[in-house]
């Protein structure tokens, strides 16, 4: 792919267009919008023993949940201590909720910056810039509904 795609690609999941495209070992990543959704799906690849392992990003009250409520052993817990260092040089936390959300990176600081300004100007809608920004996070991971409430609440402060 080159950078133009992202501009290019549908907005809506496809999810046999992702399994199609599969063609060898690899990771595969799904983002639910509610806890509910999260074990529903959980206790499906428990049922289907595929004798794989589940990666769960999650709040860690979160995840302790569905591991007991879905009867499987949690393995071990990642914490994120957050920044260290020259934070001052850092952009405003509503602009780094919104960048970090790709695990590679992938969604620049400054056009979230300008995602959240667009939203503010209402030049955009917050669906449309969460959507937006989804399109250049490569690993999938990029939580749209958690885009578009943080926008949101950004829209309504601003007011």
């Amino acid at each position: 792919m080159n950078p133009t795609a992202h501009w290019r690609r549908e907005h809506g999941p496809d999810a046999e267009q992702v399994m199609a495209g599969i063609d060898g070992p690899t990771t595969v990543a799904a983002v639910f919008d509610n806890y509910q959704a999260m074990k529903d799906f959980v206790e499906e690849l428990k049922a289907a023993d595929l004798g794989i392992s589940i990666n769960i990003s999650a709040p860690i009250n979160e995840a302790q949940r569905c591991c007991r409520e879905s009867d499987i052993s949690r393995h071990s817990v990642e914490y994120s201590v957050g920044f260290r260092g020259r934070v001052d040089k850092l952009p405003d936390a509503t602009t780094l909720q919104l960048s970090t959300m790709c695990g590679h990176g992938m969604v620049s600081a400054n056009f979230a910056k300008k995602m959240l300004e667009w939203v503010k100007e209402n030049r955009r809608t917050p669906e449309e810039a969460a959507r937006y920004m989804a399109r250049f996070c490569i690993c999938g991971v990029f939580n749209i509904a958690r885009a578009e409430r943080i926008l949101s609440e950004a829209r309504l402060m601003n007011r």
